[in-house]
């Protein structure tokens, strides 16, 4: 007959039961302290991410309220750097920002305007910061950690200059004070003719026109071409200028950048972009040769880089600004239809008519909206140009006509 096996009870078994309740309470425990480090961290670091944000769009609007509005309103630069960075939310919540915290320091070292006042700091919190909000914590609460707090700094300068690359290569004449035939308002409108040399014999007319160069002198000038100025928004009409002949306010001058000539130079230079750096002092040629089908071709091709983009007189309360394009869609920070064109000495050309000279003394270079061709013709809008920043800035302000803004911090 055969045995059935028996067991007996052993109590030392019995003790082993729970070891992994043991075991899954450890890692719970370290699990958390890992969700502390991660989710805690990672809301901490996000939020830096954003609040970085918030600054920076803070000193730019600041920058671009100097550069572009009025460089002396404090005032107005402040309030748009706080409306600006107030718009950037920092983990879900309007960040911490008073108006102690934008202020108009030295621009620091390395920066394009190094030491000069051209510059707005912006710093922004979310932090433990009297009066301030300081973020969340969740696993951290764990170990008595109830907030975290983070801020971040940027420095943005507006930046002046009087020369840039990439200039378009037609010249029009600079502002004269009209003072022979068909004298306006300002003694100066787009039907008169700039006559102050007898030709051919150069003696000075009587009465003659006046063409005085400088800031202060009849020209464009940078207040009167930024947002608000006489200029800004002028319709001009560019039409093909006459050697040797009078010229009027919309005539315009084919001109040669650097080594390019001929008619395909120059229409690719209409469209693109000439590194040749144009400036106060710079001296250039004509382009001989009827240039009419080339500069038609040219621009067609440069408005067909941005064809939706227009001018639109509503904007800027009532003063003009380009909508529509790649600016409208947040695309590009300037339309390539907003260009640079020299501007040259009428008084110089007028002078050289009977000797045949074909040299343009540049005095300046504005911004241009090219809007339209119509027939042979090219209209568009005078602006402020916003250059590239490494191009020809450190000039001064109220006195130079490009512009542009940088983040330098």
């Amino acid at each position: 007959m055969a045995m059935i096996p028996t067991y007996k009870w052993r109590p030392d078994v019995a003790s082993e039961r729970g070891a992994v309740i043991v075991h899954v309470a450890i890692a719970l425990l370290g699990l958390m302290a890992m969700s502390t480090f991660v989710i805690d961290y990672g809301v901490m670091w996000a939020a830096r991410r954003q609040a970085q944000n918030a600054a920076d769009a803070g000193a730019l609007a600041g920058a671009i309220s100097m550069a572009f509005v009025d460089f002396n309103n404090l005032a107005m630069a402040r309030q748009s750097a706080l409306d600006v960075a107030r718009l950037n939310g920092v983990f879900g919540e309007v960040p911490d920002i008073t108006a102690a915290d934008v202020t108009f320091p030295e621009c620091p070292p390395g920066s394009p305007g190094a030491g000069t006042d051209s510059c707005i700091r912006v710093d922004v919190f979310r932090n433990q910061r009297a009066g301030g909000n300081p973020l969340p914590t969740f696993f951290a609460k764990l170990v008595g950690i109830d907030q975290q707090g983070v801020r971040a700094t940027a420095t943005a300068e507006a930046l002046f200059g009087n020369s840039t690359d990439c200039v378009k290569p037609f010249a029009i004449p600079d502002k004269w004070q009209e003072l022979r035939n068909n004298q306006g308002p300002l003694g100066w409108d787009e039907s008169d003719s700039f006559e102050r040399y007898d030709q051919p014999s150069g003696a000075v007319l009587d009465p003659a026109d006046v063409y005085v160069p400088g800031p202060n002198g009849t020209g464009y000038s940078p207040d009167s071409v930024t947002l608000g100025g006489g200029d800004y928004g002028r319709e001009i009409t560019l039409k093909a200028g006459r050697p040797n002949e009078a010229i009027a306010p919309g005539w315009f001058f084919p001109i040669r950048l650097g080594e390019s000539t001929g008619g395909d130079d120059y229409r690719y230079n209409i469209a693109n972009c000439n590194t040749t750096v144009i400036g106060p002092g710079s001296i250039v040629q004509n382009e001989p040769g009827n240039m009419i089908g080339p500069t038609k071709q040219g621009m067609n091709d440069l408005i067909n880089l941005d064809p939706e983009a227009d001018w639109d007189p509503s904007l800027n309360g009532g003063r003009g600004g380009i909508s529509g394009g790649c600016m409208g869609s947040g695309d590009c920070r300037r339309s390539p239809r907003l260009v640079a064109i020299p501007v040259f000495d009428p008084d110089n050309y007028d002078a050289g008519r009977a000797s045949g000279l074909n040299e343009l003394v540049i005095t300046k270079v504005l911004g241009f909206f090219i809007d339209r061709i119509r027939g042979n013709e090219v209209v568009g809008y005078i602006t402020t140009y916003p250059a590239n920043p490494n191009a020809g800035m450190g000039g001064v302000p109220g006195e130079d006509f490009i512009v542009s803004v940088t983040l330098v911090r």
